[in-house]
C-alpha cells in the first residue's frame, strides 16, 4: 500500500504490508468474543481493574489504571457495550468496580499539573460512567461540577482541557436534555473561541496549548486543533449556531493552510511551527495527523472544500497502511486509521471506504493475537489495546460509523 507518491507524508518505518486475510465475519465475531472473555476472566475485584499491559508503561509491575483512555473505565464501558449490542454476553456486573472508579482516578491524577477533571485520564470520564450506570442525580451533579471547574484549564487541549470535559457533557445533553448541560457546553465552547489567536505566521486561528511545561500550537485530534473543535461538530445540534459555525470554518481554514499535499494525499504535522516540525516525519495516528482529523470532523458541511480535505486525508490513511510500532491502538494504531475509513464510508456512501475499514480490521484482530503471544497477556484497555479492536471489529460487522467514547457513551 505504501508508495513512493507518499512518502514525504508518513514515515514508512512505522507501517507495515497490510494481511492479506480477506474480511471474515465469522473470525471477526469469535475475536471479540475471544477478546471479552479474556478481559473477562482477568478483572481484579479487589483492584476494581486490570493490571497495566508493558505496552502501556505500568508505572509498577502490579499497577491498574481505571480511568477511559487506558483503565478499567474504558474496559467495562466497553464490554457493556458490546453485551448491550449482542456481540457478547457478559457474566459480571462491574458495579461495585464503577463505583469505585472515579475516585481511584482522581487520585491517581492527584498531583498532575494538568489537574484531574480529565475526560479521558481524569474523573470526568469514570463519572460519566458511573452516571449512566446508576442514573442518580448526585452522581450528574458531581459531574457538572467537574466540567464546570475545568471550563478555563489554560492546557486548552483535549486530553486534559476543557474541550474532553465538553465531551461528557455533550452526552449528558443529549441523554439529559437538562438545559444546565447545553449552558456549560455552550459556555466552555465561547471560552474556547474567545481564547483562539491569529497565527502571524499561517495568519489562521489557532491556540496555544500549555502543555506538560512547554508551550506550543498543536494541530491534532489528541492535543491539538482538531481536537479542540470537535465538540462544535459533535455537538453543533445543541449549540448556538453562530459559535459552532465559526469554530467550524476557522478549522477549515487553518486545516487548508498546514496540510502537506501530494499525489491526492493529505496529512498534517502535529505542531504548525515549522521549527518543531522540521525533520521529522508527520505521523499517522488518531491522535495526530490525518486519521484523527477524518475522525473528529467527518461530520463537517458537505462543501467541495471539506469533502477534498477529507478525502484527501482518508487517501494518506490507505496508501500509509497499518501500523507496525504501538501496538492495535485506537489513539496512535490501525484501529484509529480504520476508524477513518468507516466515517469516510458514511460521509461518501461509497462501498471502497468500508472494504478498506474492514481490511484494516482483519489486520488489526492478527495484531491483537501476535502481541498476545509475545507477552502471553492480552492488553485490556479501550483507547490503547484490545477493546477498542473488538469495538472496531463490531463497528465493520454491523456498518457502524461511530466512534467509542466519542459519538456515544
Amino acid at each position: 500500500m505504501a508508495g513512493n507518491a507518499a512518502v514525504a507524508l508518513f514515515d514508512p518505518a512505522r507501517h507495515e504490508p497490510l494481511t492479506a486475510t480477506p474480511w471474515d465475519e465469522t473470525a471477526a465475531r469469535a475475536a471479540i468474543r475471544r477478546i471479552a472473555a479474556a478481559a473477562e476472566a482477568a478483572f481484579d475485584p479487589a483492584a476494581a481493574g486490570w493490571k497495566v499491559h508493558p505496552l502501556d508503561d505500568p508505572p509498577a509491575p502490579e499497577a491498574h489504571d481505571h480511568h477511559l483512555y487506558s483503565g478499567a473505565a474504558g474496559v467495562i464501558w466497553a464490554l457493556r457495550h458490546l453485551a448491550q449490542q449482542g456481540a457478547i454476553e457478559l457474566h459480571t456486573r462491574f458495579d461495585d468496580a464503577i463505583s469505585q472508579l472515579s475516585q481511584r482516578a482522581k487520585q491517581a491524577v492527584a498531583q498532575e499539573q494538568h489537574g484531574s477533571a480529565s475526560f479521558f485520564l481524569g474523573e470526568s470520564g469514570a463519572l460519566l460512567l458511573e452516571w449512566i450506570s446508576t442514573r442518580q442525580d448526585r452522581t450528574a451533579a458531581a459531574l457538572l461540577a467537574v466540567v464546570r471547574g475545568n471550563l478555563r484549564n489554560p492546557v486548552r487541549e483535549a486530553l486534559w482541557g476543557s474541550p474532553g470535559t465538553l465531551i461528557a457533557a455533550t452526552h449528558m445533553a443529549e441523554a439529559t436534555g437538562d438545559e444546565d448541560w447545553t449552558r456549560v457546553l455552550q459556555e466552555g465552547m465561547q471560552i474556547l473561541l474567545d481564547d483562539m489567536e491569529i497565527d502571524p505566521k499561517l495568519g489562521t486561528w489557532l491556540w496555544e496549548q500549555d502543555l506538560y511545561g512547554g508551550k506550543r500550537r498543536l494541530l491534532g485530534a489528541g492535543h491539538g486543533l482538531v481536537g479542540n473543535v470537535y465538540p462544535a461538530f459533535r455537538a453543533a445540534h445543541v449549540l448556538e449556531a453562530a459559535t459552532a459555525a465559526t469554530l467550524q470554518e476557522r478549522a477549515l481554514q487553518t486545516l487548508e493552510a498546514t496540510a502537506l499535499r501530494d499525489d491526492g494525499c493529505i496529512n498534517w504535522h502535529a505542531s504548525s511551527d515549522a521549527a518543531l516540525a522540521a525533520g521529522r516525519m508527520p505521523l499517522v495516528h488518531d491522535c495526530h495527523g490525518a486519521p484523527g482529523v477524518v475522525c473528529r470532523l467527518a461530520s463537517a458541511p458537505r462543501t467541495a472544500a471539506w469533502d477534498a480535505l477529507l478525502r484527501g486525508a482518508g487517501e494518506l490513511v490507505w496508501r500509509a497502511g497499518p501500523l507496525a510500532t504501538k501496538g492495535a491502538s485506537l489513539c496512535h494504531g490501525t484501529p484509529g486509521s480504520a476508524m477513518a475509513c468507516l466515517k469516510l464510508w458514511r460521509r461518501f456512501d461509497e462501498p471502497s471506504w468500508l472494504a478498506r475499514a474492514r481490511a484494516l480490521a482483519m489486520h488489526t484482530l492478527e495484531l491483537v493475537e501476535r502481541h498476545r503471544s509475545r507477552y502471553g497477556i492480552g492488553r485490556h484497555s479501550l483507547w490503547t489495546g484490545d477493546l477498542g479492536v473488538a469495538c472496531l471489529l463490531w463497528n465493520c460487522i454491523v456498518e457502524d460509523d461511530r466512534f467509542p467514547t466519542l459519538d456515544h457513551f
